[in-house]
């Protein structure tokens, strides 16, 4: 047996691995990658896991490798030695058999039992990408996938009964078909997955738990009709997420019927008037007709097997789009208007307030001002200040400012709606500018933007129906959306 000397004392190495008692220390070998230990069981005979017989002859043996937990910061790997055993009953189907660990490893399993539970306690407190990183660094390396693994190998708890539950959907892989997760919103955990997304599998579940009082759900039709039919006695509430979600969806939807609205504010906060746009090649506006075309022909496409009544994950499979964009498409008869598409963020964007302050001393040179940023630490390319100097050459011996040059790219529907949704605290310098110079241009954009923020500040249950009724009596006004969009109905 292996003994460790340490000031003057001698240690059993198995007395500090908490091994099991039939398991003895052959040897202990060192090296850069990890401290790897040799053991052999002591066991006189063991019964064959089949007939249950106690089986005295040895076939051959082989070395087991097991990881275990680190030991002093270095990974620890145990070799087991590993003893196959003839059964003597001549009618027993299993002939040959290896012994097990019961306690240290379970059979076939790479890990033991106590790194797989610390694997499975970090993989529960973080996701799988970060409990990968910290397990690694703690000489227990694997990898996010493995960590995923372990977790879902955990049981459910056993007390399942639930009161207020939460139900939505969730994906099986991206694009592929989806089923229905129960969350506990009480205690925070899940309380049952369901195979599939449909009204019988959803009631069935709520008349197996009667005892549910409070549903949080979406506006979809599915869970509606089974908390109607389920659970019956329940009162169906939206949750936070989804409340703030349909009404950011609800301004995307404004703001993309008001385009206009967003380049005026854009372009009076700039200090001018209309921007020219830089004329692109033949070749490009060509290939640009040409997507805008089949978006055309597969929006009418879907409109087409909508009203011939096929259901939307089937519309997806035929056009071969994903489930979002059919819905997104079915939001709009019309078909989606052409639009030059521009990019919100580039390397040049920590720079343009040096570049307004040089064009204002009088530096129009581009390679002049790229020369200048690069000893600033700027990684980009010398075309994207040659562009952002053409678009300053109209204003000619005017003063420009930082604005001039970020609001050339006029927010999208989606960002202007993100930006009013978010709290004023969270909000930048120009995103607080543009909602300004937005209420400023227009009386309906101020009106939405005042109703956004009443329903930041409405969150709370308490104040919930006021705002509502506010905001069916204001916005009903200029005809565009009422509560029943915004909360999902009889939800």
């Amino acid at each position: 047996m292996f003994k460790c000397r340490k000031a003057g004392a001698v240690m059993d190495v198995s007395s500090f691995l908490v091994l099991p008692s039939t398991l003895t220390v052959d040897r202990v070998e060192q090296n850069a990658e990890a401290l790897t230990i040799f053991l052999h069981a002591t066991t006189s005979c063991v019964c064959c896991p089949t007939c249950g017989t106690a089986g005295s002859r040895v076939h051959s043996r082989y070395f087991r490798t097991v990881a275990d937990l680190p030991c002093v910061g270095q990974r620890l790997r145990l070799k087991l030695l590993v003893r196959k055993w003839i059964c003597p009953l001549d009618s027993c189907p299993q002939h040959i058999f290896a012994e097990s660990f019961p306690g240290l490893a379970r059979r076939y399993a790479r890990m033991t039992d106590r790194l797989i539970q610390a694997l499975q306690a970090l993989g529960v407190t973080a996701n799988g990408a970060d409990g990968a990183y910290v397990s690694s660094s703690l000489a227990m390396p694997t990898t996010a996938k493995t960590l995923i693994r372990r977790v879902l190998a955990l049981p459910l708890p056993k007390d399942r009964s639930v009161r207020i539950v939460g139900i939505d959907e969730w994906a099986w892989k991206k694009g592929s078909p989806y089923g229905t997760l129960l969350v506990d919103l009480q205690h925070r955990r899940i309380t049952d997955l369901l195979p599939e997304r449909s009204v019988e599998s959803s009631t069935a579940w709520f008349k197996k738990h009667s005892q549910v009082k409070i549903v949080s759900r979406d506006r979809g039709k599915i869970f509606r009709a089974a908390a109607d039919a389920g659970a019956p006695q329940a009162k169906q509430i939206v949750d936070r997420f989804h409340l703030q979600k349909n009404f950011a969806e609800a301004l995307e939807k404004f703001f993309g019927h008001h385009k206009r609205l967003l380049k005026a504010a854009a372009h009076q906060l700039a200090g001018k008037g209309q921007v020219p746009e830089t004329g692109a090649t033949p070749q490009k506006k060509q290939e640009r007709n040409n997507r805008y075309t089949e978006r055309v022909r597969r929006h009418k496409k879907i409109w087409k097997l909508s009203r011939a009544g096929y259901r939307k994950d089937d519309i997806a499979q035929m056009v071969g789009i994903g489930s979002r964009s059919v819905y997104r498409a079915l939001e709009q008869e019309q078909p989606p208007t052409q639009h030059r598409r521009r990019w919100s963020h580039h390397k040049v964007d920590p720079y343009l307030s040096y570049l307004a302050k040089r064009w204002n001393e009088g530096c129009h040179t581009a390679k002049e001002l790229y020369e200048e940023m690069v000893t600033q630490g700027y990684t980009g390319s010398l075309r994207a200040i040659e562009r952002i100097v053409a678009q300053l050459r109209p204003y000619g011996t005017k003063s420009v400012t930082k604005q001039a040059i970020t609001l050339q790219k006029v927010p999208s529907p989606r960002n202007t709606a993100l930006m009013i949704v978010r709290p004023v605290e969270k909000r930048t310098a120009d995103q607080t500018m543009f909602i300004d110079q937005l209420c400023k241009s227009d009386p309906t954009a101020a009106t939405v933007c005042t109703l956004a923020q009443a329903f930041g500040s409405h969150l709370a249950p308490s104040g919930r129906e006021t705002w509502f009724g506010e905001m069916e009596s204001r916005c009903t006004g200029f005809g565009y959306c009422g509560t029943d969009k915004l909360y999902g109905g009889t939800g």
